[in-house]
């Protein structure tokens, strides 16, 4: 009964997401996953309702979740392959990133304030810091080369 149930709200999910959108797809990323969730709620409770209860109830809570873990995997293999559900993941990531911006952007002046209050270096000092060291190593081997090349002509002056 539990899987029959998770396998028609599976596929009733499944049927919503391969319907061409008619209109641009909602903001809410929960709208995504509202139609599956409502479904697995509804058989849940009509399950618990009408099943009655044995002695070993964690048995048939085991295979609940061992059915409701293969009917979310094949809804969500199933969901995850089409074109709306990369649309939608991609408009949610870049409501994520302009959300996050100002905040990521206040955290690290708050980092920077506070390191330069306990005299402690930024990651942006430290990486100036080592770009330099890059620089004076290339230069210091230029000039090691140069060395070697005036060394080299000396002695073949002399040779």
């Amino acid at each position: 009964m539990w899987r029959k149930q998770l396998e028609d709200g599976a596929q009733a999910w499944g049927k919503l997401l391969s319907q061409p959108a008619a209109a641009p797809a909602p903001a809410d990323p929960m709208a995504f996953w509202r139609p599956m969730v409502e479904q697995w709620v509804q058989a849940s409770a009509r399950a618990f309702s009408q099943t009655p209860m044995s002695p070993d109830v964690m048995s048939q809570w085991k295979q609940f979740l061992d059915q409701s873990i293969d009917a979310w995997s094949r809804a969500l293999s199933q969901a995850m392959n089409t074109d709306s559900f990369a649309q939608m993941l991609g408009k949610y990531l870049d409501q994520w990133l302009v959300t996050t911006a100002p905040m990521k952007k206040a955290a690290e002046q708050g980092v920077d304030q506070a390191l330069q209050t306990l005299n402690l270096a930024s990651r942006s000092q430290l990486t100036a810091v080592a770009k330099q060291i890059v620089e004076l190593e290339d230069r210091v081997e230029r000039i090691e080369e140069a060395v070697n090349a005036v060394l080299r002509a000396v002695k073949q002056e002399r040779a």
